[in-house]
């Protein structure tokens, strides 16, 4: 049996929800076509206001979605949570995770704000753009908070589009070794370094990856298809295996972000649980 979108329901753990200014930018940048820029001349499909992006997520039977965001200076991180925490006011069925820039004089204070008082999630990191380690000890005490209070770290850390000095395996797992307990969610399944990491599932039992932008019908990474996971892995790892999509900042529609592992046809638990169970569970939703 072939099972099509609208047979599951989902919580879609890599979304993005920014201030309007913000994603103008980001889209802006995304959109531009330059030939010395490494990604560019994607044609965001859904460039809407939030609340129609919102309700096209309830359209598509996503029951619960993160709203992921970073900051890319200083001094605008904590603006992004306080806007976050309007936005979670708002929308019941958002998953807050915060932002922090490691140079923020008042970063401590700020992430212990979004945890006991706002309730987030964890916080989402994205070096491939923020552009410092994951190992930096401007951050130690962000982590220590994350771990003493039972968070989520969620890390844009593989290869995937591009890769520059501060992401990839190596990184990563010097990371780990200072920190190898934390709730870690890994974007895009560490892509393109997918054996890797999906190696580290054994070793870190709080570990888990995500599948945004990886098993779509045509991949916009410029990689081989053949690099992906396969089925028989998949299977192995299903419950640490988490349905992400990167929406709305995708240059396709959004039921492309199930398609290709639909096409596998897999049995249907395993679909129930990378698109709905495994999340539901690590984030205690009821």
């Amino acid at each position: 049996m072939t099972f099509s979108h609208y047979d599951f329901e989902y919580i879609d753990v890599h979304c993005h929800f920014f201030p309007s200014q913000i994603f103008k930018a980001i889209w802006e940048f995304f959109e531009r076509r330059d030939d010395e820029d490494k990604i560019s001349g994607w044609q965001i499909t859904y460039k809407l206001a939030t609340n129609e992006l919102v309700n096209l997520l309830k359209e598509k039977n996503v029951k619960f979605y993160t709203s992921y965001n970073y900051a890319h200076k200083k001094n605008i991180a904590d603006y992004i949570n306080e806007w976050t925490y309007e936005f979670k006011k708002n929308h019941a069925n958002a998953l807050p995770f915060g932002s922090v820039w490691p140079d923020d004089n008042d970063r401590i204070e700020y992430i212990t704000k979004i945890f006991d008082e706002y309730n987030f999630f964890g916080i989402k990191i994205q070096p491939l753009v923020q552009k410092f380690h994951l190992d930096d000890k401007r951050m130690y005490k962000i982590y220590d908070l994350i771990i003493d209070r039972g968070k989520w770290l969620a890390v844009h850390i593989g290869t995937a589009p591009y890769r520059n000095e501060y992401v990839g395996y190596k990184n990563f797992v010097n990371f780990l070794t200072r920190y190898p307990n934390m709730n870690i969610i890994v974007a895009h399944m560490g892509a393109f370094e997918y054996k890797k990491f999906i190696n580290l599932l054994d070793q870190h039992e709080n570990l888990y990856l995500d599948t945004a932008m990886i098993y779509i019908p045509n991949n916009i990474f410029p990689e081989r298809e053949t690099k992906r996971p396969k089925p028989e892995t998949l299977l192995s790892y299903q419950d640490r295996i988490l349905f992400g999509s990167d929406f709305p900042n995708i240059p396709y529609e959004y039921k492309n972000s199930t398609k290709g592992l639909l096409n596998f046809d897999l049995p249907r638990k395993f679909y129930e649980n990378i698109f709905y169970h495994n999340a539901k569970r690590i984030f205690n939703l009821s």
